[in-house]
């Protein structure tokens, strides 16, 4: 059992899809990996080496010889990995690759390297075709390289077929299940297996409404942040979700990286808490889980004016009455096996109330998190780039305490990884539904 964290070397080669080197950085390091790149020259053209130098802490091989260069630490470079990933790869990279060619840093280091080699290529479909690239191809594969095959699509040339990357979920997914057999202690890092395809999530998000009259309205400040960043990184890792998102001025909405992503995002729009309902029971059927962050109004104008209130010197008093559980109502229509997270925003005894919440509404889990009272500022809750909170998880024994752990403030996008690695680890068909 190998205690420190895997360490990965990635190759970027001069292709358009090198401008992804940073998420895939990125990917792995959520992973608990300990990264480092080399460039060739022509990748420096599509990607900064200051941004992976930044994001990965490591300096960036590019050169062997002459200014900058690094000399014959390419030997030192090539015994460092656990593997070596080279993504993009060209058709040039696979041809030097294939004949042994070893006249820059990253030919050399590949073929000075006992650690086991991926190539995940992206070039267009001509060139994939072509005999002379399907002839290299062989010849890695018989040499022991893995190929992660690119996938269809339009290409940045605009021509349409195969040669666009493959997922980064995939790539993640394929290199990890080398890794895995190297015997890492995975638990001494917090990695948890990204990929969630095949698994279809249901995400609510942004504030519900109710309408006093025509042209007047309750609602409150969410912009659906949190969701977002939940749905980006569950595409990210290839899952399906069901996005049903309340707007109003200043909501955001997720921004799917490509077509793929795009074709498992599927986008609900809603203005009422019952709106939202329908959507989301709509949606329940197909989905394993559900991740509930919307920020739904708890009460309704009861009787609210199909036209324009008027001015008037007397006081108006507007009735409110409860409106739909909307999370409530989705744990009471679950079938067996799927799992609930719910969002708690709260201004006092956070964790509390959190766990009030987890057990008035049957839920797996809660992130509760504080928010500003009223005339304050806060660096967390509605319309902040950070949060920090509690993780409540149901207790492992009936009758047990819930679980509680406090989050440290982070960004929401680096949130939203945390929650769905804590989903990964083990939890994902143990909802008790």
């Amino acid at each position: 059992m190998t205690d420190r964290p895997p360490r990965i070397l990635l190759a970027v080669t001069g292709g358009i899809a090198a401008y992804k080197a940073p998420e895939l950085v990125r990917l792995f390091q959520k992973s608990g990996c300990d990264v480092r790149c080399m460039l060739t020259d022509s990748a420096k053209e599509f990607v900064s080496e200051l941004v992976l130098e930044t994001l990965t802490g490591h300096r960036v091989a590019r050169k062997l010889w002459g200014e900058g260069s690094l000399g014959t630490a390419h030997i030192e470079w090539a015994r460092w990995p656990d593997l070596v990933l080279v993504a993009p790869a060209t058709a040039q990279t696979l041809a030097r690759l294939a004949h042994g060619f070893a006249d820059d840093f990253v030919s050399t280091v590949t073929l000075a390297t006992r650690a086991p080699i991926v190539v995940a290529p992206a070039m267009n479909t001509v060139m994939w075709e072509n005999a002379a690239t399907r002839a290299n191809l062989e010849l890695l594969r018989s040499r022991g390289l893995e190929v992660i095959e690119p996938a269809s699509g339009v290409l940045a040339c605009g021509e349409e077929g195969e040669g666009k990357l493959a997922d980064l979920a995939e790539i993640h997914a394929h290199a990890w299940s080398i890794l895995e057999q190297k015997q890492f202690n995975v638990a001494a890092t917090p990695f948890v297996s990204s990929n969630w395809s095949g698994r279809t999530l249901l995400i609510t998000a942004g504030p519900t409404r109710t309408h006093i009259d025509a042209v007047r309205y309750i609602t409150n400040p969410s912009t659906g942040l949190m969701g977002k960043a939940l749905a980006e990184e569950a595409l990210r890792r290839g899952a399906v979700v069901h996005y049903i998102l309340g707007i109003d001025k200043g909501v955001v909405r997720p921004e799917p990286t490509t077509a793929d992503e795009s074709s498992r995002l599927h986008l609900v729009e809603v203005r009422t808490a019952s709106e939202m309902l329908e959507a989301a029971l709509a949606a329940l059927p197909s989905s394993q889980g559900v991740i509930a962050t919307a920020a739904v109004m708890d009460y309704e104008v009861a009787g609210s004016v199909s036209g324009k209130l008027k001015r008037s010197t007397e006081d108006t008093t507007l009735r409110l009455t409860p409106a739909p559980d909307v999370l409530a109502t989705l744990r009471r229509e679950a079938r067996n096996g799927q799992w609930f997270v719910g969002f708690a925003a709260e201004t006092d005894c956070v964790a509390e109330n959190g766990a009030l919440k987890l057990a008035k509404k049957s839920l797996d889990f809660v992130f509760a998190n504080p928010v500003a009272r009223t005339g304050e500022q806060a660096s967390t809750g509605f319309g902040t780039a950070s949060n920090s909170g509690y993780w409540i998880r149901r207790a492992t024994t009936t009758g047990g305490a819930p679980i509680i752990e406090a989050w440290p403030l982070v960004r929401k996008t680096e949130l939203a990884a945390r929650i769905l690695d804590a989903l990964s680890s083990g939890t994902l068909s143990s909802g008790h539904a």
